[in-house]
Order: structure tokens, then C-alpha cells, then sequence
């Protein structure tokens, strides 16, 4: 006789339960920390409420994503695409405006960021198209099909505008590639290439509010006008092509044989970061420009842009080991704390909690990834393990950069922290990407 296992017994045994122990702790401290940050608005509850119904109706999408084949996503990723792009594209219209960002679609008593759909559903996609034999992979006419479909979303998501949104792309592409099985210096490239393209504005924007620096930096000062284009832009190309490309000649006489295609590969990306700074110069908004400069330069505006920064480092610091005792935070109770209970959760888990209980958050979120790329090293076939490390790269992401906003390394970005934020569409995607993961887990059994 054949001994088939419960429903019961199948899930306890095939769960991640160590993930699902990361996951429910981030929930538990998310709830404690939010309640305890909308307490003096009066209504704690109406908040808690509303986090609550996200958290369970999150929960329910876990199960059933589970329970779900994950093959069933390979076969139609273009449909998925469009699905999501529109939805991008709907927001654009029809979305409401909040704090300068059309981020949100209304439908009544119902509000959700479409954005947060889509970059599941990017990871969908992008594991199908990714899902071929190796030897097609270096192949530049897939490579660029994949950076289009990248670059149409970010694009959209950037006229939201949403820049921690746009960047969420990025780590899951790199993450994906490699996982892939790209080579290498493909993923260099798109490393330079984005360290031109982001450099250079970020240069510019940090010496055009102190223009006295750019005078004892002469070279500063030439990159920083090839930023706007025109004659320093095409000067900028001309000086580190020949570089290029005389290098390049000094390695042949020396017997180190490099591919001519790699210095012309070279100075195209050079060519295409100096125009992608030069474009991304009149997509970013002045309140972007201001964190950009405080990010770099905290003291310069502390009333003004760098209000937010220094009170989460005031909050954090003054927290300690044990922390301030819950409901007892001077910047949190005070309202000195802006976002509380959004962008700066941590904030308030690091005054409130201190560092034993951020340090607990902090091991929730390594254990969480760690599991998400074991779940990718262990799938039986390479949709999955793209699929679970596309997901480890987005929370991953998401951790790095909400922390080190919050704690003053990074620049503020909007970018919630994952399942401890306040907020239904946040929570209600982590959870679902949660679900993907232990579909594929489960699934490692049976192929």
C-alpha cells in the first residue's frame, strides 16, 4: 500500500521553515515598531487596522503562490509583461498625486502602487526569457532585448517620479544575469556603464550649489561641464577613447592579447554614460538634487533637506543597546521623526528597541536572503533558480538601501523597508514574492 502524505504533512514538510521564521519575526517587530510610531496621531488603530488586512491578506497570497506551480509563469511572459507595463503606464493617468508622486491607483476604499506589482512580475518575465541553454545567453541581441524591457519600466516608474522605484531594477537585472550564467564582462560593462551614467549627475548636482570647490579641481570641473553636453561632453569622448584605445595598443606590444572588440565595447559605453548623465540631468527633481547634496554633504541644509537625516540619526544613536523603551522615543513620540512609520521604521526600531532588537531585524533579513539564493543553488531546473534569486536580490536591495538611507551612508530614495514598513502594497508583494519562493522550494522534491 502506498502511503501518500496529508495536505498537512506535505506543507510542514517541504516548508522553509527557517525563512518563514525571518519572515514572521520582520512582521511581528514591523507591527510592534509601526504601532508604537502612529501612536501620537490619535488613531493607532485605524493605521493597524489597515496593516493588519495587508499582513493576512499577504498571508493568504503566500499560501496560494505556494501551493501554485510556479512552471505555470514560464509559458506566456510577454502577456505578463504588457499586463504590467500598462499598469505602469495607468498610474501615470490615472494615479493620484501624494507627496509629489503619482505612485497611486484609487479604486474607492481600495489604493495600491502599481510599481510594487510590477517588479514581481519583471522577475517572472525576466526568468522566462533567461530560461535557455547558456550558449544563447551571450548573445548581445538578448541581452539587449532584456535591458529594453528594463529600461521601458524604469523609465516609466522614474516619471512617477519613484527613484528607489527605478533602482529596485538594477540588482534584480545584474542578480539575474549572473545567476544566468552571463559572462562576466558583460556585467562589468553594465557596472561601468551605470557608474558613467550615475557619476557624472551626481558630481554636477554636489559642486553646482558649491561652484568655489570646482576651482581647485580642475578635472572635476571638465566632467562636471560634460554633464550639460555640448563641446566638454564630445571633448570627454575624445580624450578617454584615445585612452582606450592606446592602452589597448600599449597591452598588444606588451603579448597581452586583448579582442579588438573590447576596447570598442569600451567607448561605446563610455559614449552612451556621458549621454544617459546628460539625459538624467532633466529628469531629476530639485527635492532629488537636495537629498543628492545632503547624502554627500549632511550639515549643508539641516533644517531643510537634511532635517530628515538628521533626525533619524539623532534617533537611532540615541537609542543605544536596550533602547528607550516602546512609546518612550523623544524623536519618534515628539514628532521630530518624519515618515515613522514608513521610510524610517528602523528609525524608530533603533530609539525605541536599540540595537539588540535592530540587530535581530538586520539577522532576520541575512537569514532571509541567505535562504532565497539556497532555494536558488538547490532548484532542480533554471526558471526556479531565477526566479528565487531575483527575489533574493530585490530584498537584498531593499534592506541595503532603506538602512543605509536611514542611518546616513545612502541617499534617501523612498525605498520601504521589506515586511516592516507601513504599507498594504509593500507588505502585500513581499509576501507574495515569499509565496514564489517556497513554490519553488517545494518544487526542488519533485522534478
Amino acid at each position: 500500500m502506498i502511503n501518500r502524505d496529508s495536505g498537512l504533512t506535505y506543507w510542514t514538510r517541504r516548508m522553509d521553515w527557517p525563512l518563514m521564521m525571518a519572515v514572521s519575526a520582520l512582521l511581528v517587530i514591523g507591527l510592534v515598531a509601526v504601532f508604537s510610531a502612529v501612536s501620537p496621531t490619535g488613531a493607532p488603530m485605524r493605521y493597524m487596522a489597515k496593516q493588519l488586512c495587508a499582513v493576512g491578506l499577504g498571508v493568504l497570497g503566500l499560501f496560494l503562490l505556494s501551493s501554485l506551480n510556479y512552471q505555470l509563469f514560464r509559458s506566456h511572459p510577454g502577456i505578463l509583461y504588457v499586463l504590467t507595463t500598462v499598469l505602469l503606464m495607468a498610474v501615470l493617468v490615472l494615479g493620484r498625486k501624494i507627496h509629489g508622486a503619482r505612485s497611486w491607483i484609487v479604486l474607492g476604499p481600495v489604493s495600491f502602487e502599481p510599481v510594487e506589482i510590477a517588479k514581481i512580475g519583471f522577475i517572472l518575465v525576466l526568468a522566462g526569457i533567461l530560461d535557455r541553454p547558456e550558449r544563447e545567453l551571450s548573445s548581445i541581441r538578448l541581452l539587449s532585448v532584456v535591458f529594453a524591457l528594463a529600461g521601458l519600466q524604469m523609465l516609466l516608474v522614474l516619471l512617477e517620479p519613484y527613484l528607489g522605484g527605478t533602482l529596485v531594477y538594477v540588482p534584480i537585472v545584474l542578480g539575474m544575469l549572473y545567476f544566468a550564467g552571463v559572462q562576466p564582462i558583460y556585467l562589468l560593462s553594465i557596472i561601468f556603464y551605470a557608474s558613467v551614467a550615475v557619476g557624472i549627475p551626481i558630481l554636477s548636482i554636489y559642486f553646482s550649489v558649491q561652484p568655489q570647490l570646482l576651482d581647485l579641481h580642475p578635472l572635476l570641473q571638465f566632467m562636471v561641464a560634460s554633464a550639460a553636453g555640448g563641446r566638454p561632453a564630445a571633448e570627454l569622448l575624445f580624450i578617454t577613447t584615445s585612452a582606450i584605445f592606446a592602452l589597448w595598443w600599449l597591452l598588444w606590444k606588451l603579448q597581452i592579447r586583448i579582442p579588438w572588440q573590447y576596447p570598442i565595447l569600451l567607448s561605446l559605453i563610455v559614449a552612451f554614460g556621458v549621454y544617459s548623465a546628460h539625459v538624467a540631468q532633466h529628469f531629476i527633481k530639485d527635492y532629488q538634487r537636495k537629498r543628492i547634496v545632503v547624502f554627500l554633504s549632511p550639515g549643508f541644509d539641516p533644517l531643510g533637506a537634511g532635517y530628515n537625516i538628521l533626525q533619524s540619526e539623532i534617533a537611532i544613536g540615541s537609542g543605544r543597546f536596550f533602547g528607550k523603551g516602546l512609546f518612550s522615543g523623544s524623536q519618534t513620540q515628539l514628532g521630530f521623526l518624519p515618515e515613522k512609520h514608513t521610510d524610517f521604521i528602523f528609525s524608530v526600531i533603533g530609539e525605541e528597541l536599540g540595537f539588540m532588537w535592530a540587530s535581530v531585524v538586520l539577522a532576520a533579513f541575512g537569514l532571509l536572503v541567505w535562504r532565497a539564493f539556497l532555494i536558488a543553488a538547490e532548484s532542480q531546473d533554471r526558471f526556479g533558480t531565477l526566479i528565487a534569486a531575483g527575489i533574493g536580490c530585490l530584498f537584498a536591495f531593499e534592506c541595503v538601501m532603506n538602512i543605509g538611507m536611514v542611518i546616513g551612508i545612502l541617499p534617501v530614495t523612498g525605498v520601504a523597508l521589506p515586511l516592516v514598513s507601513y504599507g498594504g502594497s509593500h507588505v502585500v508583494s513581499s509576501l507574495l514574492a515569499i509565496g514564489l519562493l517556497q513554490s519553488v522550494n517545494f518544487r526542488r522534491y519533485i522534478y
